[in-house]
């Protein structure tokens, strides 16, 4: 891979994974809890952003092949779960836990905020059908083994921005304030929830091209 070409897969996938969504979704998700469950929260889901990118790098090829998945069906896929999602965060009325569960907070089961760290915060939240497919195909493009390396350092390196965001997501929605807290998640749910209907588009239209003629 050139320079240009590292440059652009860069820049292509932090447009695609789009921190200041994630962040927002974070919010949403992890608001509810303590803080030191936030922490751990960031720091679970960072990690799972760069294992599966990771993952999907050396072996997205195979595991497609075997499993005999196409684009479209990732497409579909995840357009499908990001609806699900972005209709939850424009039509929920509250994010927000009541003063009774706010005091039990802290005592969240392990399991549930692991859940929500890697489902969907980590996936399809931060890497949807679109980050997949690019790193997909980058290596299959790129496939040498100093590629596969430029393209896990990449990984590696959108996972330390999403870690920082996902630990700054806090103090900025505590700026923001309750209200505007909720108001930027509804905004956002309207783009996820218009993102979800593009990709499930591509992904139907693929799987079924004569619905496009």
């Amino acid at each position: 891979m050139s320079t240009q070409e590292i440059v652009l897969f860069s820049t292509s996938m932090l447009a695609i994974i789009n921190p200041l969504a994630a962040a927002v979704l974070f919010v949403s998700l992890a608001g509810k809890f303590d803080k030191s469950v936030q922490r751990r929260m960031a720091n679970q889901s960072a990690l799972a952003v760069l294992t599966l990118l990771l993952v999907f790098a050396w072996l997205g090829n195979s595991i497609l092949g075997l499993m005999g998945l196409t684009t479209p069906m990732l497409q579909a896929a995840g357009g499908l779960i990001l609806l699900t999602y972005g209709l939850r965060m424009v039509s929920v009325e509250d994010v927000k836990l009541t003063q009774a569960e706010k005091a039990s907070a802290g005592q969240v089961t392990e399991e549930h905020w692991k859940a929500l760290a890697v489902v969907p915060l980590a996936i399809p939240g931060t890497v949807g059908a679109g980050a997949i497919t690019t790193v997909i195909i980058q290596a299959s493009t790129f496939n040498t083994a100093r590629d596969l390396l430029v393209i896990s350092g990449v990984s590696l390196g959108m996972s330390l921005i999403m870690w920082l965001t996902f630990h700054s997501a806090g103090p900025i929605a505590r700026r923001l304030g309750p209200i505007g807290t909720n108001i930027i998640t509804r905004v956002m749910g309207i783009l996820v929830t218009a993102t979800a209907f593009g990709l499930l588009g591509k992904g139907v239209g693929g799987l079924l091209p004569g619905l496009l003629k």
